[in-house]
Order: structure tokens, then sequence, then C-alpha cells
């Protein structure tokens, strides 16, 4: 058996070196000669001398300025640069981000070579050169992305869903802000939407704009583009792009409720996507080399060796392994065959890449009422412009009957259920569909996991799965709410796996994916409420702002839908039994602002206490007691010891107000009280938590929406404040009390009284607005101050993840036991820094690592962080006893020793505990 020649290398904390030219590979840490794949900041160090592209070398100096005071080598790609008698290097392009390079390393004396990829991509982008792969012995490769459920949909797709995206919102009069990398991601997104419209206009945050004079430079035709300054210039009608830390940016943050905002990134492929990145949407668009792309790759190098790094790279070398070629991860473990992988993914071969919007093998039966709806939605989905979405859904809603009218709108807005007394959600977990869909698919676990992971999205995994395997039967619209109706009302999971299963198998999979929507909450098919409320008054010819308001006092889209076609619109005002959407306060900065916007003619301000429980609607009428979520949901299995309580009120009233309870002396928080949501059997008569006599629970009324058939929305406030005074309550509900404040300095030592009595805050009322349900006015204001800082000293740096992969961005702090001086850790947080910062950490905390498990360093206790959080509480979570709501790093304290951090005494003072 011959070999191929190799060449050797060495690691050093987890960095290649080579030891013939005396060449580092993309090291992360300081050295005297290095090659440098790409100019993110992941990757850059102060090195002496650097290896890289010209146009990296560019973007560097542009980037770190004094920091890259390098003697740089910059050949050419394709250009063979010696060094030494016996080696030579050549740089080929790595399709990453513009400059990006592959290290092709030879070995005169045997002809051995070596590739080295750095992060790459072999899909063509307009914002990099094209990746050229080369044969060579020996391959270091990256794998971000190195798992089956990484299989990338085709760029041009989803490229085409951002821009469809893009324009819709900016047709419906909000702001899109895509989340992008300032160099790479967000100039390979001005180029393409750019191309597929001309006339679309950016505005750029003052990094990606930095970034742009230099990409521009290389030669890449930039749109011309406006800085993202929304105090100087209007973002409305712009496509804006920012880097994804300044998401939280106080510019972006004061525009959320007229933007939406969408991640660019492959991370989009996880199916928790959206909430990791706390945003609308995430399409996954990637600058790194999908699954099935690494595999492609390693064919055409054909290496006899091959070394993975970064993201998967022990799974990616085992599923290389398993394919007959020897592959070892880089760094950590690399004596053991990972028989996990197999457990976890299944056999990989033989799959093929899964389309990111599935193709549906024959159009849903046309005639039946379910059929034509799914046809709706897919039509909705398809088309781009809010006047064509609307003359779609008018139409079709105008050709429904009385009956089938209210179920195509609940269907529509995915609330399948009528609201009401007594009814329920249809409790339908992720879990529940899942199993009805592997009996219906035939598919293993592996195999229905390496769909759905690779999708993200559980109506698209239906779909797919279901090809080929139902016995479609025409459905109308009764037919689906009648099983929905049968799904809500079983509550063994068992027996909704039957039923699910049973009805999915007679839907053709497009049908099936539309429902499967409609049961988990979501349809996605770009289809928003308002939209439907013109829908709605166009389909019956009604006043657009009539429609709105109607909804609004409702709360019911399919009952205003049915008052519209009815002409009665008139009649809509408080109902009994159908919950209204909560009237809410708007943020006040400090108590000047209270002051100053509703002092009344007195010169005094009404004043409520702000409750930290659950916002709740009372409905009694007769016999018939019904308790809604602020979400409109039903609560009476909850907290039955308030409907018991109502019951015995000798008025009909619908109230609106809060749930509260004390338990040990102090009042208990929302954070608590949801312990009880979601839970189908409450017993009064176990001492367990908020269980009958154990926690007294209460409603506080602070407003009277209707009574004795007759509503009060539109009176002022003073007026329902009196009649509510008039009521007799019986004990377990409450009336909250109302002060006043004639000055700026009452207002302050108001609310310190209110926090004394462990609430929130204030809530400060105009006495003569009236009560608008869903909407946030400046007639009711909140005051919450901000909770003190704490001064911590960090412990532990962890690993993080996606583009922060090969950083320390997560740190876990502690405060010190004054009665032990020992360190007690009290949370852990990873936003609040820029990424600059965190490379300045992550170098300080490898330095003191004293021990390292993963991608977990314990490290010597040095560096102080003032940390600012929402609140806290007791928890067991940490050995402290006590724990953060939203954690975030505030500064770094460079300036403080950790003599001087905080103690467990004061966090616990905060906490409103003893000691």
């Amino acid at each position: 058996m011959s070999l191929r020649p190799s060449i050797s290398f060495s690691l050093e904390r987890d960095d290649a070196f080579l030891p013939g030219p005396e060449l580092w590979l993309d090291p992360h840490r300081s050295r005297e000669f290095a090659f440098l794949s790409h100019a993110h900041a992941d990757h850059f160090a102060a090195h002496r001398r650097i290896l890289c592209s010209a146009a990296t070398r560019r973007l560097v100096e542009a980037r770190f300025g004094a920091s890259a005071g390098a003697e740089f080598l910059s050949p050419d790609f394709g250009e063979p640069v010696s060094l030494g008698a016996e080696w030579s290097v050549e740089l080929l392009p790595a399709g990453h981000i513009p400059g990006s390079a592959m290290l092709l390393v030879t070995r005169s004396v045997d002809g051995a070579t070596l590739l080295h990829t750095g992060d790459f991509k072999t899909r063509f982008a307009m914002g990099a050169e094209a990746s050229t792969p080369r044969a060579a012995d020996t391959l270091i490769m990256e794998t971000t992305f190195g798992l089956p459920k990484f299989r990338f949909p085709p760029p041009a797709e989803v490229l085409s869903a951002i821009l469809k995206w893009c324009r819709e919102t900016i047709e419906d009069g909000e702001i899109p802000v895509l989340m992008a990398y300032s160099l790479g991601k967000a100039q390979e997104l001005l180029l393409s939407l750019s191309a597929l419209d001309p006339e679309l206009a950016f505005q750029v945050h003052d990094s990606v704009a930095k970034m742009n004079v230099v990409v521009a430079s290389l030669g890449y035709p930039l749109p011309v583009c406006s800085p993202f300054a929304p105090d100087e210039c209007s973002p409305f009608g712009s496509v804006v792009l920012i880097p994804p830390n300044a998401a939280r940016s106080l510019a972006v943050r004061r525009l959320r409720k007229s933007m939406r905002l969408a991640m660019v990134s492959g991370w989009g492929m996880e199916p928790g996507a959206r909430y990791r990145y706390q945003c609308d949407e995430v399409f996954p668009l990637s600058d790194h080399a999908g699954y099935d792309d690494l595999l492609a790759f390693v064919e055409a190098v054909d290496p006899f060796r091959v070394h993975t790094i970064h993201g998967y790279a022990e799974e990616f070398a085992a599923d290389l392994r398993r394919r007959g070629r020897e592959a070892w991860p880089l760094a950590g473990v690399t004596q053991m065959e990972f028989d996990a992988l197999t457990k976890e993914t299944g056999a990989t071969e033989g799959l093929k890449p899964l389309e990111w919007a599935p193709t549906m093998d024959s159009a849903p039966t046309q005639g039946s009422g379910f059929g034509a709806f799914t046809s709706l939605c897919q039509e909705i989905s398809g088309v781009t412009g809010k006047g064509k979405k609307r003359a779609l859904l008018a139409s079709f809603l105008a050709g429904l009957g009385d009956d089938r009218l209210p179920l195509a709108v609940r269907f529509l807005v995915a609330r399948p259920l009528p609201q009401g007394a007594g009814q329920r959600a249809v409790s339908l977990g992720w879990a529940t569909v899942k199993q009805a869909l592997i009996d219906v698919s035939g598919l293993g676990l592996v195999k229905f996991r390496q769909v759905s992971s690779g999708q993200g999205d559980a109506a698209r995994t239906t779909a797919l799965v279901l090809q080929g395997k139902t016995r479609p039967v025409p459905k109308e619209l009764e037919d689906i709410a009648e099983a929905i109706s049968a799904l809500a009302s079983e509550s063994a999971q068992t027996r909704k796996i039957r039923l699910l299963r049973n009805l999915l198998e007679e839907l053709h999979p497009a049908e099936a994916a539309v429902l499967i929507g409609i049961l988990l909450g979501d349809l996605r098919i770009g289809l928003k409420e308002g939209l439907l409320e013109e829908a709605v008054a166009e389909a019956f010819g009604r006043d657009i702002e009539v429609v709105r308001r109607a909804h609004l006092l409702l709360g019911d889209l399919a009952e205003t839908a049915r008052l519209a076609r009815d002409d009665s619109l008139h009649l809509a005002g408080a109902t009994w039994f159908t919950p209204l959407r909560a009237m809410l306060a708007s943020p006040a900065e400090d108590a000047s602002e209270i002051h100053s916007r509703l002092a009344g003619d007195d010169g005094t301000v009404w004043l409520e206490d702000k409750f930290d429980g659950i916002r709740a609607q009372l409905h009694r009428r007769g016999d018939e007691v019904a308790l809604f979520s602020r979400d409109l949901r039903p609560l009476d299995r909850e907290f039955p010891e308030i409907i018991d309580a109502a019951k015995s009120l000798d008025r009909d009233v619908i109230l609106d107000g809060e749930i509260i309870a004390r338990a040990d002396g102090r009042r208990l928080g929302f954070h608590d009280l949801q312990k009880r949501l979601g839970r189908r059997d409450v017993r009064l008569d176990q001492g367990d938590l908020f269980f009958g006599g154990a926690v007294p629970v209460r409603f506080v009324a602070f407003d009277l929406l209707a009574i004795d058939g007759q509503g009060c929305l539109d009176e002022p406030l003073a007026e329902r404040r009196r009649r509510l005074d008039e009521l007799v309550l019986p004990s377990g509900l409450e009336c909250c009390r109302v002060t006043r404040a004639d000055s700026v300095a009452g207002i302050d030592e108001a609310f310190n009284a209110a926090r004394r009595r462990d609430n929130e805050g204030l809530i400060a009322k105009d006495p003569l607005s009236c009560y608008s349900p869903g909407r946030r006015g400046k007639a009711w204001l909140k005051l919450k101050k901000a909770m003190p800082t704490l001064d911590v000293v960090v412990v532990r740096a962890q690993q993080g993840h996606g583009k922060r992969a090969h950083v320390l961005s997560d740190y876990t702090f502690a405060v010190r036991d004054e009665e032990t001086d020992r360190l007690r850790v009290i949370g852990k947080a990873y936003s609040g820094l820029t990424d600059l910062e965190i490379e300045e950490l992550t170098e300080h905390f490898r330095e003191r690592t004293v021990e390292k498990r993963r991608g977990i360093h314990e490290v010597v206790p040095d560096l102080v962080l003032e940390i600012a959080f929402d609140s806290i509480r007791a928890s067991s979570r940490h050995d402290s006893g006590l724990a953060l709501r939203f954690p975030r790093i505030h500064a770094i304290r460079r300036d403080k020793s950790t003599a001087e951090i905080d103690t467990l005494a004061y966090a616990r003072k905060l906490a409103g505990l003893e000691g």
C-alpha cells in the first residue's frame, strides 16, 4: 500500500503551526508570523507578520487601525510565494467575505500539499470572490455547519423571501430592519437585494457604512446607502441594515413599535432561531458552507487525511470516517469513534437536500371548503402587496355563508376556538404533532428529526413528511372546526394523537400544513390582523375605522366580521364572556413627565399602584363567572377560588384588574404566579405553593367596563371608578386604592410607598379618559424605575454560539458572601458588550483560565462587571440563593478591584429578603 506524503504540523492551545515555514495557520492569538484567512474580528490578532490577501489587508487596516501595524505579505490569489527553499504557499478565494482566502501549502522536496480553508463558502455570493477548491493531501477545513440539519436552501430562494418580506413591511407602513454582520453579510445583502430591486432604498448603521467604503474600493458595486440616523432622516420607506449587537441600541429600541426585525444567518435553520435572536423572522442565508457543501468540498479536494475545525468538528469528522475517510477534529477528543452521532442523526448517505419551501405533488382539493381555504393561504403567501392580499381575502370572505364566515376568520388568525366562557385553548404542543406526523408518515424518529430540524417550521415539515402518505377526503370548514373542538376537549395525549392522526390521514399535505399552522397558532403566510380588518371592511362595504373600533370593543374578529356582514357594527360593545383587549399604559421617564402631562386643573394627579401580578378580566352574569387573561385566554381553571368568590357578587359586571398573591408576609410577583398558568387541576386542599389556603390569591379591580347589561367604556374614568366603588365586593375581591399627588416630589414619594408595598411602581391616569381597548396612549402612564446595578466578579467564561463560537462571550459572575468570604454565583450574562470588548475579554480570560471543561473556562476572579437587571428574586439555581431577571452587562469596571464588589447581603436586600 503506497502512502501519499503528508505535511506535519503541531498544536499549541488549539492553534496550528507549520514548523518548516514557521507559519501559524489562522491562529486566534498573537503570533510571530501568521496566515490570516479573512478580516473578521474573531480571526484577527496583533501578529508581527501577516500573510493574507490584498483585500483582507485593506479591510484589516480600516477596521483595526493602529492595531494592524504589522508587516504584511499580500500576494494576489493564485500567485505562488516562496517561504524558504523547500516551501511555497498560494492563496485561493474562500468565498466567505471579500478577500477571504484559503491557504495551499506545498513542500517542494516531495510535492506534499496541505489546504487550510479558514471560513469558506462554496456557493456563489455577490459579496465575495468565488471559491476555488484545489486537490491536496491534507485538508484542514472549517465545519461550522457540519450536521445534516444544516442543508441550506438555495440562496436565490432565501434572497427572494427577504426581498418579499422587505417590500411587504414597507407597504404595511413599517420599517424592515435586517440584522447582518457589518463586514460580509451586509454587503452581500446590499448587492443582492439592489440587483433584484434597483428601486429599494437603504439605510445602514455606521459600522456597515465604514465597511462599505472599503468594500466599494475593492471594486464591488454597492448601492448608494444613507446613514441610519432616525433623528436626522426618517427610515420609513427604506431597508435598514444593522449589525446584530445594534438591535439593543437606543435608536433601534425607539423604533420597536414601527419596525419588523429579522436576522440573516445560517443559524436560521435552527427551530428556535426567532426566539434566540428575539426577532420577527430569521432568514437562513449563510456565508459558510452548509453540510452538503462540506461533503462536496471534501470530494473535490480528495485528501488523504482531513482535520476539522470550528463548529461541529467532532461530528463531521465522525461522519467522514463512516464514509471511509480518515478524519479527525483538530482539537479536542480525537481517539474515539463518535457512535452517538449515528444514534442521533441516523445514516446520512442518500439524503437529498430538502427544499426550503416545499412544492406540493398536487394541488389541494379546490371544491371543498378547507381545500379552498388552503388555496387561499397559498395565494396570500405567494403574492406581494397589501392590495393584492386584501383583494384575495375580501373576495373569499364575501363568498362565505353566515356559518362559515366566523370559522374562516378564526382560522386565518390561527385562533380556531370561539371566544367565550368555557372555551379553552387547543392545548396541542409540538410533541403531540410530531408523534402524529411520525405515525402517518411512517418515518422513524431519526429521519423525522433530520427533516424537521432542517426546516425550522412545523407547517413546512408537515407538508414534506406527508407527501404521498395520505388519502385526501374533501373537508368543509365545519368538519375541521368540529375536529379541532374534539382535540381541545380531549385531555389524554394518546387520544389527542389518535384524533390528530386520523384527521391528517384524510388531508392533502398542503391542507395538513395549514391545519398544523392553525393548531400551533401561526400560519406564517404574511397576514396581519390589520390587513384582515381591511379585508372585512372591503368584503362588506364598511368603513375601516368602524370595523377596527368594533374589533377593539369585541376582541373577536370573527364576531366583528359577522356584524359587518349584517350591517350591525353599531351593536359592538362590551359583551359578557367575550373578553376585551386591555387598555395599556405608556411608560413615563420620570415623575416630572407624569405631572406635566396628567396634572388636572387642581394640580393633582390620579395615582394607582402598579402590581406585578397577572392582568385579568372578570365577567359575572347571574350564576355564570369567567376570568380571562390579557391575551384573552380563559383562566377559570387556574384560579377557581376567584371564580367561586365572584359568584357572590350581587351585580352583573365586567371588571378589569390584576390577580395578586402574598406568601410569608411578602407580595409575590408574576414570576411566581405564572406557575399556575396552564395547570389543568389546581387543588385547593393541598399546601403547595399557590394552592388555596397556603397562599391566598386575590383579584384587585381597578376599572368597571360594564354593569347590569350596559357598557361603560365611553364614560370617563372618574365615573367608572365611582360606580366601581359602589359595588359590594365579596372576600377575595377588592378595589385598588387611588391616591392623589400635587407635585413631582409627591409622585416620587407615592412611587417609593408603592415599592415598599412590594409593587412595581405607579400607574397615573387621566380621570376624564374613556376606556380604549387595546390602545396604549398617553391617558395612562406607568412609572417603573430601574433597579440598581450590581458590581460582580466573573468566575467563569464560556464559549459563545454562532458567530461567537470562537470567543468567550458568556460570563458567569458572583457576589461576595461576607460571612464566609466566599464568592457566590448570582447569574450569567452575554449581552451588553461590543464585539471588540468581547475580543479583549476573551484574551483576558484565556490567559487566566485555571481549568477548562469543553467550552467552559474557570477563571481567576479578577475582572469586575457592572450588571443591570430587571428584578432579583430568591432561587435555588445558584449557590447565592438568588437569581436575576434579564441580566445584562452595563459596564466593564476596570476601575474597581474585587474587594469592591457587592455583597450577598446587599443583593438579598434588593430582593426583599432578610440578611
